[in-house]
Parts: C-alpha cells; sequence; structure tokens
C-alpha cells in the first residue's frame, strides 16, 4: 500500500465530515419530498421546519417594493433580485394572478425578497387570503450575483387548478374560505 492511500484512509472525506453533523438543510428538503417533486405539486404537501431568514418569489403585486414594504412593516424600501421560476404558469383569478403547475420548461419571471422572520411570513400570508397557499419552491436568479439558485417560498394557487382554468366555480377553494383549510 502506498504512502498516498494511508493518508486518505485517515483523512475523512468531506462528504464523510458532512454526514457527522447531521443532514444539511438541503438533504433534509430532498428526504422530504418525493422523487416526482418537480412533476408533481399538488401531492407534495411536505410541512419542513420553519427557518428563517428564507427567500420568498413574488409575481404579482408583492413585485413592486412599496408594497412589500407597506405589507411587512419595513422601515425602507426592500432590495429585491430579478428571479424566476420554472415549472410553473399562471392563470387568472379575477384580476389576480395566480401560480399553478405548468409544463416543466416553463418559466414565471419575478422578484424575491429574503425574509427575516416567522411575523413577515405571516403578514405575508395574511395579505395573500386563502385563496393562495404557502410552497416551497427553487428559486432561479436572473441577475449577476451570488447565490444563482436557492430554496425558497413562493404562494400557489390553493384551489383546483383545472376549475381555475376552466373558469368554473371552485368547490375546494371555495370550502377552503369557509373553513380555513383544504379539504
Amino acid at each position: 500500500m502506498s504512502q498516498h492511500s494511508s493518508a486518505q484512509e485517515d483523512t475523512p472525506s468531506p462528504n464523510a465530515r458532512m454526514r457527522s453533523k447531521g443532514p444539511t438543510p438541503y438533504k433534509a428538503v430532498l428526504r422530504s419530498v418525493s422523487p416526482d417533486y418537480p412533476t408533481n405539486m399538488e401531492e407534495n404537501i411536505h410541512e419542513l421546519p420553519p427557518e428563517y431568514p428564507v427567500y420568498y418569489f413574488f409575481y404579482g403585486t408583492l413585485t413592486a417594493p412599496a408594497t412589500l414594504q407597506r405589507i411587512i412593516d419595513l422601515p425602507e424600501e426592500p432590495k429585491m433580485r430579478k428571479a424566476k421560476l420554472i415549472g410553473y404558469a399562471l392563470a387568472k383569478w379575477g384580476d389576480y394572478p395566480m401560480l399553478i403547475n405548468g409544463d416543466h420548461d416553463q418559466e414565471i419571471p419575478g422578484y424575491t425578497y429574503i425574509v427575516q422572520t416567522e411575523e413577515q411570513a405571516q403578514k405575508l400570508a395574511y395579505y395573500e387570503t386563502n385563496a393562495y397557499k404557502e410552497a416551497h419552491c427553487l428559486i432561479y436568479f436572473v441577475d449577476d450575483e451570488e447565490p444563482v439558485k436557492v430554496l425558497g417560498k413562493t404562494f400557489v394557487y390553493a384551489g383546483d387548478a383545472s376549475a381555475l382554468l376552466e373558469q368554473r366555480f371552485d368547490r375546494q377553494l371555495w370550502l377552503h374560505q369557509m373553513t380555513g383549510k383544504l379539504v
């Protein structure tokens, strides 16, 4: 056996060092999702422990810094980064855009902001109403800054996307709005 190979055996690999500290947040997310996660958001309901700060992706009224500032009570307009989501589509619910599952290559442009506290996240959820639910997503940045992509959160349509697209009564969303939870 050469000296080189015995030195390698004595030095733990970077992966072994990471395993000894427990799973990284990224690995915890990967372990909590189903294998078809990117193509099947409807069945992808996995609660992760809330960790702040966290990036939120916005695609509607919250892309305006002054609106976001007002909603989460910031002392000044927030710095937001241009970003996109892949695999989603937008549909209209009256005047409001709703994020729904899309084709695997569809892109939704928007902006991100790093939400600092659970209290800020609750204010966002209150603003978005029961017509939306919070969802985990992979955010891709479209600027030249780091990081280039992150796990984050966004708000998606809480009802039946097919009813929304067909512009018919959405019993699922109506029940959610009346009872405060999806059935």
